[in-house]
């Protein structure tokens, strides 16, 4: 018994004196608090081992915890102890990432056992990296400790499973680098068993969340080879896991089958680290080359006390601090020193303008653009024209703001392989734009940084506008040539002025500044339009118009429906929402989930199919809508579920409209919303979702409305568009000619 954890070791070798070869250890681990344990290792002197937890025991469970379906409490190990080897260890780690001892146990090992192996360095400058994420996530932590468990982590043995006859099957994803995807693990493979049929899958990574597979899905190869087991040619498995932020690794992923009779068993068991393909990755401390000193020196001397070569560790540590440099964000230093001076004023006239955009969908960037060439389109004697590689639903929106909207084939400078190519196509393509004699070129989004260069090529200054709050080379990696990535990061140094609308974004990419041509610019709302929109229709007449019932407590998530928005945190968090509140014994009135922007495809398929797994007959998902205010404006309580966001605009619009807002807090929503506005948590954590959820639900109920109208009051003072835009326009003209 040790601090918060009770435990007993029910399996292992007779007075803990190991044979050669390998042993089971064995047993419970029950928190007197509730906690759940997130994994287990052992120490054989100073070798670690990973095990297997969160195994059921619903007796122990139901004796010790008195509730059966408490965090499930089995563990097990297989160990094989070096020859000499005097102390077992024995750790568990919660789900917030603390390990914490539970065992300490004097052993002997038969002399014949063969000595401990060596191990090869590791590779310093990814352990590096990880040290750096583990001080961001908790900078209180000693540099010390961090290191420790870093070079643990990477050093320890893992434990997999695999079926066990009567039980046939493969695991095909994850593997030992699970594919992640804004969160997200992909799980595919099938299973099938000798003489039952099996009703259900499920995975666990989060103990307290375990998620059923689907299972039963047509599989041709496997009932060709394995025609004798009992649905064999329905024995594909997948579904979508969700990564719990702070997760020990490398992380476990356990699948526990339930056959026909009631049985349930783990057949499978895959430790992966995750190999992120979307999304943020854990995020880096500011840049600071004394911190980086600091964590070398204590991963060095970690390295040193676990015995590992430390082989390479310099050039590890440059090629480390090399990229460190490159990705860290920085205090942005421009924000508020004085704008260097020009040699004579911007012009006070009309402008010729050409816009470039990276599409025309229905999204906040476009939305922006929309709003932003509208306003230049109302200036006197300004002329706009918009270019877009993409058609898309707003185009006619342009057109009616007075902008000319020309699509244009960008197939062969976005796929080029050689920067070579991509620079040839541009220059392809500005004689034709050549003739209208713009004076300034606006590109939207770093997306549209192909604007920037043909710019260049027509002689042009530009002004680019960035949306995105991920590093240049993690966002196009999946999306351009290597040989292009360079010349994205080319078009932050060649525009006249690159505009932040998050000062969080202008920290990401701050080493890309040349020339004192970054300015942060915040965003804006038409304060004016959503006042007008909500005199004109009433609460009750949006409802009757929506087929949404009167007396419905309404949650909305109003946006693309993508992965990047984390709809499925959302339904996750709608899942555990209702079962605390089903719990609680309060009755509150009958609640609708909307997800609006739905958008076909794969992502869109796998929601429809997690709602349909978790019975959550109350959750809809709307298409894509022409009027979304409508939806805001039946809403009781707004929600944003994003990994990323730079500035989004669906909460400056929700809080305009006055409604109750519970989101995660990234990148630049803590600009426009603080704990006091709203309920904030952190991205990717559908438990804390859940509970801001509740929180403004609460307030609604309540009619409690302090944070409602903080929020409303921020928003209408600082991102007016009869004050921003305004703004705009002048650092639009400072990016245009300079006039004699």
């Amino acid at each position: 018994m040790s601090g918060d954890w009770q435990h007993a070791l029910e399996i292992h070798p007779a007075g803990w004196s190991f044979p050669v070869g390998k042993s089971w250890i064995a047993g419970w681990l029950v928190s007197r608090t509730g906690r759940a344990p997130a994994d287990v290792r052992a120490w054989v002197d100073h070798r670690p081992f990973l095990g297997l937890c969160a195994l059921p025991r619903p007796d122990v469970q139901q004796a010790v915890a008195g509730n059966a379906h408490a965090p499930a409490a089995g563990f097990s190990f297989l160990l094989a102890p070096h020859r000499g080897a005097r102390h077992l260890r024995i750790e568990v780690c919660d789900l917030g990432g603390e390990w914490e001892e539970v065992a300490h146990i004097q052993i002997s090992v038969a002399g014949e056992a063969p000595p401990p192996p060596s191990e090869p360095a590791p590779d310093y400058s990814a352990l590096l990296r990880q040290l750096l994420q583990a001080h961001r996530r908790r900078p209180g932590a000693r540099l010390a400790a961090l290191a420790f468990e870093v070079v643990a982590a990477h050093r320890s043995q893992p434990l997999d499973t695999e079926p066990n006859p009567p039980f046939w099957g493969k695991l095909e994803e994850p593997t030992a680098h699970g594919r992640l995807k804004y969160g997200r693990l992909t799980v595919t493979g099938w299973l099938a068993h000798r003489e039952h049929a099996i009703t259900a899958l499920t995975a666990v990574l989060d103990p307290q969340s375990p998620v059923p597979l689907l299972h039963g899905q047509p599989r041709r190869d496997v009932s060709g080879v394995f025609a004798e087991l009992r649905g064999s040619e329905h024995s594909q498995f997948l579904g979508n896991v969700d990564l719990p932020a702070g997760m020990p690794l490398p992380a476990a992923l356990r699948i526990f089958a339930t056959l026909d009779n009631g049985q349930c068993e783990l057949v499978f068991t895959r430790r992966f680290r995750p190999s992120i393909v979307a999304g943020a990755e854990p995020a880096l401390p500011n840049f600071s080359g004394t911190l980086f000193a600091r964590c070398a020196l204590a991963l060095h001397r970690a390295a040193r006390r676990q015995s590992l070569p430390t082989t390479g560790f310099i050039s590890s540590a440059r090629a480390a601090f090399s990229a460190y440099r490159d990705d860290a964000p920085r205090a942005p230093s421009t924000t508020h020193r004085p704008q260097p001076t020009v040699d004579s004023p911007p012009s006070t006239g009309p402008l010729r303008v050409l816009l470039a955009t990276h599409n025309l969908n229905l999204e906040g960037a476009p939305l922006f653009f929309l709003e932003y060439a509208r306003f230049l389109a109302a200036q006197p004697g300004f002329s706009v024209h918009l270019i877009s590689p993409a058609a898309g639903p707003l185009q006619e929106r342009f057109a009616a703001a007075g902008v000319n909207v020309e699509i244009v084939d960008l197939q062969a400078a976005l796929t080029a392989g050689t920067a070579a190519d991509f620079h040839s196509t541009i220059g392809s393509l500005a004689p034709v734009f050549a003739a209208a004699r713009y004076d300034l070129v606006v590109a939207n989004t770093m997306v549209a940084f192909w604007g920037v260069h043909l710019a260049r090529k027509l002689g042009l200054p530009s002004l680019l506008y960035i949306h995105e709050s991920a590093p240049v080379r993690r966002f196009f990696a999946p999306l351009l040539a290597p040989s292009l990535i360079p010349e994205v990061e080319t078009a932050f140094g060649l525009a006249s002025r690159v505009a932040f609308i998050a000062a969080a974004s202008q920290a990401v990419h701050a080493r890309l500044e040349r020339h004192g041509n970054f300015r942060f610019m915040p965003s804006w709302i038409d304060v004016a339009a959503i006042e007008r929109y909500t005199a004109a229709n009433p609460r009750g007449a949006l409802r009757s118009r929506l087929g949404i019932p009167a007396a419905a407590l309404v949650f909305a998530n109003i946006g693309s429906v993508c992965e990047r928005k984390g709809q499925h945190i959302y339904i996750r968090a709608i899942e555990l929402l209702q079962r605390e509140l089903a719990g609680s014994g309060v009755a509150p009135p009958p609640r609708h989930y909307l997800m609006v922007g739905g958008r076909e495809g794969l992502y869109l398929d796998s929601l429809r199919h997690d709602i349909a797994l978790r019975n959550l007959a109350n959750v809809t998902i709307v298409p894509e809508v022409d009027d979304p205010f409508a939806y805001y404006g039946a809403a009781d309580v707004f929600v944003c579920s994003s990994f990323e966001e730079a500035f989004p605009r669906v909460l400056l619009e929700a809080a305009v409209f006055g409604l109750p807002i519970a989101s995660t807090d990234v990148n630049g929503v803590p600009e426009m919303l603080g704990p006091c506005d709203a309920w904030l948590c952190p991205p990717g954590d559908p438990a804390r979702l859940a509970a801001a959820m509740r929180g403004a639900m609460e307030a609604a109920c309540s009619g409690d409305r302090s944070r409602i109208l903080r929020a409303k009051t921020g928003v209408v003072t600082r991102f007016d568009a009869r004050t921003n835009l305004p703004q705009h326009l002048a650092l639009t003209r400072e990016a245009g000619p300079q006039r004699p």
